[in-house]
């Protein structure tokens, strides 16, 4: 910190030692003794469960949200960072598609962003401070969520022509429960922001919400009756991406809040997102709505390496 100016220094705040007092399901105060005490012993927990890490060097930089309070059915995306982070320390660094070890681009994984409670707007807000902050330092922001409202921070401190979202639904209602503070339309909020927005994967729209994208140039692509090359055309300039898990088929990530039947599978996200990567300047992404179900360990795996071939992709 500057003493004379009380500012910090760029990457001061993301530089401070990790706290490990919360592990998937429990808070620190209900761990039971042996648990309290095994965790610990053990390394901080951050993407991609490197044993050391450092954010000078780092190309990358990773902001976990646990944050869910806007969720209108399942529950437990507040989970999602942590059960993620877990999941990471088994992923094999070498990634052998791309013939790369994506970690090697400089992966830095700060403490969980505490959100404001029962403040969804000001818990958006938190999330745009800490994504400039990474902007100002030449890295890439990628928020782990949480709930989906958290991206909108994202796009406001990127500021990208366009934003890709992947999605089950169309995140479009102008307001849901009376609140425009809400999953349900952050697409919409994202759009309000001047970029152009793709949604792609869709199985689930409104009619207000198909109104609104015939009237404003709102792209929808829907599951399974889009090619990539539509998906790609209709991205301009820098590009923002956000990744709600239920955009893939329940059949492969049953663990998410609002699951839709009919959806993409693990090679159709894969193939899309390494062709925007090839083809469209990425400047920051996000990997939201997982909601761990207990002892179901694949789903969580599944984010983990769909989050860490991102930053290999982008």
């Amino acid at each position: 910190m500057c003493v004379g100016c009380g500012r910090r220094a760029p990457g001061e705040r993301f530089r401070e030692g990790r706290e490990t007092a919360r592990v998937a399901g429990w808070d620190a105060g209900e761990l039971p003794v042996k648990l309290h005490k095994l965790l610990h012993s053990l390394p901080p927990y951050n993407f991609p469960g490197q044993e050391e890490q450092d954010y000078d060097s780092a190309g990358y930089v990773v902001v976990p949200v646990p944050f869910d309070s806007t969720a209108c059915y399942g529950g437990n995306a507040r989970n999602g960072p942590l059960a993620v982070m877990q999941a990471s320390r088994q992923l094999s660094f070498y990634d052998w598609e791309s013939k790369s070890a994506p970690i090697e681009k400089g992966i830095f994984c700060t403490r969980e962003l505490e959100p404001v409670r029962g403040d969804a707007r000001l818990t958006v807000e938190r999330v745009r401070q800490a994504c400039e902050e990474i902007v100002d330092d030449n890295k890439k922001p990628v928020l782990l969520g949480g709930e989906h409202l958290i991206s909108l921070g994202g796009v406001q401190a990127c500021k990208p022509d366009s934003v890709l979202v992947l999605d089950a639904h169309a995140d479009a209602w102008n307001e849901l429960e009376g609140s425009k503070w809400s999953h349900a339309c952050v697409s919409r909020r994202m759009h309000e922001e001047g970029a152009c927005v793709s949604v792609a994967g869709v199985r689930s729209i409104s009619e207000e919400e198909l109104d609104y994208s015939k009237k404003k140039g709102f792209n929808v692509f829907y599951a399974n009756k889009s090619t990539v090359g539509d998906v790609v055309k209709s991205l301009k300039g820098r590009v923002y991406i956000s990744v709600d898990v239920d955009v893939l088929d329940p059949s492969v990530m049953p663990s998410t809040g609002t699951p839709e039947p009919g959806g993409l599978s693990w090679e159709q996200v894969c193939s899309l997102l390494e062709a925007i990567g090839q083809k469209r300047k990425v400047v920051g992404f996000d990997l939201v709505e997982l909601a761990p179900i207990p002892f179901l360990e694949a789903p969580n795996y599944l984010a983990a390496k769909l989050l860490y071939k991102m930053v290999g992709w982008f």
